[in-house]
């Protein structure tokens, strides 16, 4: 079995690998409710909802309803979910 590659010291992995190999499977088709990869308004509803960006952050940090936490990537740091998060929503 193959480590990831960026395992060997390389910088933070950028928003699009993380929404295209971790989130784009739910949040690009919107699978069980979860808001879509540039919806804005949808996210933004979250947003107002949830505390903001750093609220979403915790709630992907912690899992929200069908989604485990960190979704499916549990060696992502905090700020790249967040980085990723702001990619799929626009905020």
């Amino acid at each position: 079995m193959e480590v990831a590659a960026s395992a060997g010291g390389g910088g933070a992995r950028t928003a699009d690998d993380i929404v295209a190999k971790h989130c784009n499977a739910c949040h690009g088709t919107g699978l069980l409710g979860a808001p879509k990869v540039g919806d804005t308004a949808a996210w933004k509803e979250r947003a107002d909802h949830q505390g903001g960006l750093d609220g979403i952050l915790a709630k992907a940090i912690t899992g929200i309803n069908a989604m485990p936490p960190k979704g499916t990537c549990s060696d992502c740091s905090d700020d790249e979910l967040k980085g990723a998060i702001k990619k799929m929503s626009g905020l």
